[in-house]
């Protein structure tokens, strides 16, 4: 029976070694085929010199040289540069064969859990293979390559070898591509150069280079950084004195000195976004880019503006971050200059006042309820605590539409939008292309305070659509996208669409001329060009934390924005009507140094018209005139559906005339618009009494030469011909009845006669 039973067991275990040997053969078959599956391309690997080819209008080669990889020899580097990245990226570096399996299992179970393929487990060797030979997309079959081609790598390069092409080729945010380039990008140093707390800073960020960049993202980074040293000291590359060190130290970025590629970086993104791949596959893919980029202007705009920067940062004694971007009025970026240590393509900021015309008056003007002309009372106010003031302290009365935005005066703006409707301002921003947090629905936005600002872009294109007589474009920097072989896989097409009405962007446009005329950016006036403009301050409850100049032209769109990004606050001289109003300025003498751009056209339903200035004041309605009186009649912009109404004005002249001892007493009633003459007629003589102009109210005139006369006729005229009704006095009846009187009254027993001469 035992023996029955010893030889049963002995067939089951013959049979599940026949099986393993199986699985094993037929893993064995299906690894080998895996493995030959996939060559190495070793040139492709080593071929480092492939940066992105970026073009001008003109055909100028713009290539990033910083995605143009430098290379640097791994012997040149400190050992902590080397192991700041081992050590964060992937401490058994030196002793796994290409795939660290004791990581991949981990990653596996954490991507079961969460149902997901967040966790990589990569290690050098795959990134590098990943980042120089394959796509981003996280499949299954794309990691399986990726392990199978590091495997092949690691049997022909030594790990040296490796960690040198993975350090020369890693992206490193900013377009900077190895570590020799991201040096030169963040420190404007040589890697060999790099001090423990760059290292680690440098370390840190590669794992999402937008996330942790101190050029983006400085709190971020600098907690990245503390975290690559702390992996550091527990792994015993640096002393304890040298975590410290690092824990205790800023992250302190130098601009890089070689020839500004800002216009350049920007294209590169947008080409990323208008092809849906990441930078390193139109690397890979050898795209090249032509952009609506002006070489001269740009060169002109980063004189410009780096004199004007340069000035301010001597005289304030700060560091300061600018941006000028020029574009013309069909969204072609023209030049675009960050002059910053930050990269500010996703720059997110708060508007401040550039956002009225946008938020404010351009709803008010769509649906009728302000003209240029309608006067708003510039007085203190409290919305259950909101209690804003203006920028100079004072309050200024009653003030029209057109001198409240062209002087950017809070209180108007805030009644204003009071007035329309926080829906109605939403609406409108969102019509502009600027979307806003419900919390924003507020009168705060009157003053362009918003829970997570614009972004720059954003309210550049929005005050294009107002240059364009309200047809948005949009605004772009790649005009086309070539493959390596010159096919064109994408091209820009010329857009654009009606948003809003044109006689409401002519009158906004035109109040806005008036800001570079004689408001916050009258130092465009000096220009004689037909330019609106728009300047705004940032405010933080403390300090001033951005400057804003806005300005354009039929033909073109230029935004001057100034900050200190990693203060966020600027000296309390710096204005939004100096500073960025001043590089504008001299962008637009560069631009019409030659020609002067038309003005904008007016549209047929937007009129010219007189309005009476005294009832626009004094009684708040937009009238045509009541009289002709030139000085009491204005002129500005209507809408045909809102321009000023008729009214009838009683032009019956009240006056009367009460004789006593002292004489004729003469009244009317005046109007502060209207000339007066006041007659008197003697003997078929006329006589001009009185003329009276510049009073309004009851007016007493006494005549006290009358007593002589038998007879006098009064009358009064107006500037308009009106004729009042005569009155006839007889002032010796009048002497002569006063004495029978008081003869009577005194009880005389004589009295005189009436009619004697």
């Amino acid at each position: 029976m035992e023996k029955l039973k010893h030889k049963k067991s002995m067939k089951i275990l013959l049979i599940i070694a026949i099986i393993i040997c199986f699985l094993f053969l037929a893993m064995a078959i299906t690894i080998t085929i895996i493995y030959n599956k996939y060559d190495l391309d070793v040139n492709k690997l080593t071929n480092l010199n492939n940066g992105i080819k970026v073009y001008s209008s003109s055909g100028t080669d713009n290539t990033l040289y910083n995605t143009n990889r430098s290379i640097i020899e791994i012997e040149s580097l400190p050992e902590y540069v080397k192991n700041a990245f081992i050590d964060i990226e992937d401490k058994r570096f030196y002793s796994h064969n290409g795939y660290d399996l004791k990581r991949i299992i981990k990653a596996g179970m954490v991507n079961l859990v969460n149902q997901s393929k967040s966790q990589g487990a990569s290690t050098i060797s795959q990134q590098l293979i990943k980042n120089a030979l394959l796509s981003n997309e996280k499949t299954y079959s794309r990691k399986i390559q990726e392990i199978v081609l590091s495997i092949k790598m690691e049997k022909e390069f030594s790990k040296d070898e490796i960690l040198e092409m993975y350090l020369n080729t890693i992206y490193f945010g900013s377009n900077a591509y190895g570590i020799e380039n991201a040096s030169k990008i963040y420190f404007n140093k040589s890697a060999k150069d790099l001090t423990i707390n760059e290292a680690c800073c440098l370390a840190g960020l590669i794992k999402s280079p937008l996330k942790y960049s101190p050029k983006t993202n400085y709190e971020n980074s600098l907690k990245r950084k503390n975290f690559v040293a702390k992996t550091m000291f527990e792994a015993g590359s640096i002393s304890k004195q040298e975590y410290q060190t690092v824990l205790s130290s800023p992250i302190e970025l130098t601009a890089y000195s070689e020839l500004d590629h800002s216009y350049e970086e920007e294209a590169i993104f947008e080409a990323c976004k208008l092809l849906n791949i990441s930078e390193r596959e139109l690397i890979n893919k050898e795209y090249q880019i032509l952009t609506f980029k002006d070489d001269v202007l740009q060169n002109e705009v980063i004189k410009i503006n780096n004199s004007q920067i340069n000035k301010s940062e001597n005289q304030y004694n700060t560091n300061l971050d600018s941006l000028s971007i020029v574009v013309d009025n069909s969204g072609k970026i023209l030049s675009y200059y960050a002059n910053s240590n930050y990269n500010l393509h996703n720059l997110r900021r708060q508007p401040a006042s550039t956002l009225k015309p946008l938020s404010v008056y351009m709803p008010c003007i769509i649906h009728n309820i302000l003209t240029p002309a309608t006067y708003i009372l510039d007085e203190k106010i409290d919305y259950n605590g909101f209690s804003p003031n203006n920028a100079d302290k004072t309050f200024h009365g009653y003030v029209t539409t057109r001198y409240a935005l062209s002087h950017s005066l809070n209180i108007p703006s805030v009644k204003a939008l009071e007035f329309v409707g926080l829906n109605k301002s939403r609406d409108c921003l969102n019509d502009f292309g600027i979307l806003i947090e419900k919390s924003d629905l507020n009168l705060n936005l009157a003053l362009g305070s918003l829970k997570n600002g614009v972004y720059i872009k954003d309210l550049l294109s929005a005050y294009t659509t107002l240059a364009n007589q309200g047809k948005y474009t949009g605004i772009s920097f790649v005009d086309k996208i070539l493959d390596k072989e010159g096919n064109i896989i994408y091209e820009h097409t010329d857009f654009s669409e009606q948003i809003f009405n044109e006689n409401d962007c002519f009158i906004i446009n035109d109040m806005l001329k008036d800001s570079s005329k004689t408001g916050t950016a009258k130092r465009l006036n000096s220009l004689n060009l037909p330019v609106a403009s728009k300047t705004g301050t940032a405010y933080n409850g403390e300090n001033n934390t951005d400057l804003y100049n806005i300005a354009y032209t039929s033909e073109h769109t230029m935004l001057t924005w100034i900050s200190d990004l990693k203060n966020n606050y600027l000296p309390n001289n710096m204005l939004s009507s100096v500073e960025p109003t001043e590089i504008n300025k001299n962008i637009l003498k560069y631009l019409y140094s030659n020609i002067i751009p038309s003005d904008f056209k007016k549209p047929d339903n937007v009129e010219y018209l007189p309005y009476d200035t005294l009832e626009a004041k004094d009684n708040h309605r937009i009238v045509s005139p009541t009289s002709n009186i030139d000085r009491y009649i204005a002129y500005d912009y209507f809408k045909s559906d809102n321009k000023p109404i008729e009214i009838k004005i009683s032009n019956n002249l009240d006056l009367s005339v009460n004789l006593d001892k002292t004489g004729a007493n003469i009244s009317f009633t005046a109007k502060k618009n209207k000339e007066y003459k006041l007659y008197k007629t003697v003997n078929e003589k006329e006589i001009l009494l009185e003329s009276i102009s510049e009073k309004s109210g009851i007016i007493n005139i006494l005549d006290s030469n009358i007593f002589k006369y038998n007879e006098i006729t009064y009358y009064l005229i107006d500037e308009q011909n009106n004729i009042s009704e005569k009155i006839e006095i007889k002032p010796k009846d009048y002497l002569m009845n006063s004495l029978n009187n008081q003869i009577k009254n005194n009880k005389r027993k004589w009295y005189v006669k009436s009619n004697f001469n």
